[in-house]
């Protein structure tokens, strides 16, 4: 299954992003990386099949069409 985790660099995100990867998923990372994100929450994580990182705003509509055609 493909999962969009939002707010995948904070503390709670990148447990779940790591935890969704162990069961075998797909997984989208989507996070604004403010405050509370942080892309080391992701290190050693790799980018590909598996596994992706997109930064863009959740609350913002057009942001997340244009990251969908990407």
């Amino acid at each position: 299954m493909k999962i969009l985790i939002a707010g995948g660099a904070g503390f709670i995100g990148s447990n779940l992003v790591r935890y969704a990867l162990k069961l075998g998923h797909r997984v989208v990372t989507f996070d604004k990386l403010t405050y509370a994100g942080n892309l080391s929450s992701l290190r050693n994580l790799p980018n590909g099949e598996n596994h992706s990182f997109v930064r863009g705003d959740i609350c913002d509509r057009q942001d997340l069409r244009d990251r969908r055609r990407k």
